[in-house]
């Protein structure tokens, strides 16, 4: 599915540059919620805000295609988009340009509330794991053989075969598992953070074969102040995305937090 986003209407005053000479940008975006979110009317999602966010501040036209994430990377290795938002690694910076940072995650393994806490990924021996089908989460657990994988097709789908005792844990990003949480109205009486594997970070790439190059230092500046005026710590800031509804996003029951 894929959705317009236009910055035809903007005023000079809302927009630093003339938009009727420049092209439209095609963008790729997970649709792993909450980065993704396929609906019927218009998409929405962590990263579509970010996009809307990045029209307005360049007034270029985007267009986005919503697709499993790694389409999203085949996408743009292959020049069939010009931009997406891909987690770091060696592999992806040698593969395609990077225009600027997005967001820190940390990689986080849940289990059932009670579960025993792990301190390392050698914990996990002979544990069933849920992952979102096609994601990476470092050498040391992609490569590991001492659990075995269980892939799922979405956050909510991994909590719910966890509570079901068909995994023993999940792991995710902290963005994914807490906005699933939120939706599927669960609590730390149901779900534990058992340890956190790591960091990673994600970061906004242009297709090598792209033919608007000359766009990355416009790009590049409208990252930075989307991080200068608060838009992305009001996007991925748990306080902001996961708060419940009319409530105090300060209030103890209204954080996140497992423990």
């Amino acid at each position: 599915m894929s959705c317009s986003l236009t910055a035809d209407e903007l005023s000079p005053k809302t927009s630093p540059i003339v938009t009727s000479q420049l092209p439209t940008i095609t963008f790729a975006s997970t649709s792993v919620e909450p980065w993704g979110i396929q609906s019927a009317g218009e998409d929405k999602g962590l990263l579509i805000s970010i996009i809307k966010a990045l029209s307005l501040e360049t007034g270029i036209n985007t267009s986005v295609d919503l697709q499993p994430y790694p389409r999203v990377v085949h996408s743009l290795y292959g020049g069939k988009v010009d931009m997406a938002f891909l987690f770091d690694s060696p592999s992806t910076r040698d593969s395609v340009i990077r225009i600027g940072h997005l967001v820190e995650s940390s990689m986080i393994v849940v289990g059932r509330a009670g579960s025993t806490e792990l301190t390392s990924l050698a914990d996990l021996k002979g544990k069933t794991v849920g992952i979102i089908r096609g994601s990476k989460y470092g050498a040391d657990f992609d490569n590991a053989a001492h659990f075995r994988l269980e892939p799922v097709s979405s956050m909510e789908q991994g909590l719910a075969m966890l509570m079901r005792h068909r995994t023993d844990v999940m792991v995710g990003t902290d963005q994914s598992v807490y906005w699933a949480m939120r939706e599927m109205n669960v609590g730390a009486k149901r779900l534990s953070k058992l340890f956190v594997m790591g960091g990673t970070s994600g970061s906004l790439y242009i297709s090598k074969t792209s033919k608007h190059q000359a766009l990355i230092p416009i790009f590049k500046e409208a990252l930075e102040k989307l991080h200068q005026n608060g838009t992305m710590k009001q996007v991925f800031d748990s306080r902001y995305q996961w708060a419940e509804p009319n409530g105090d996003p300060e209030a103890p029951e209204n954080k996140p937090s497992f423990k």
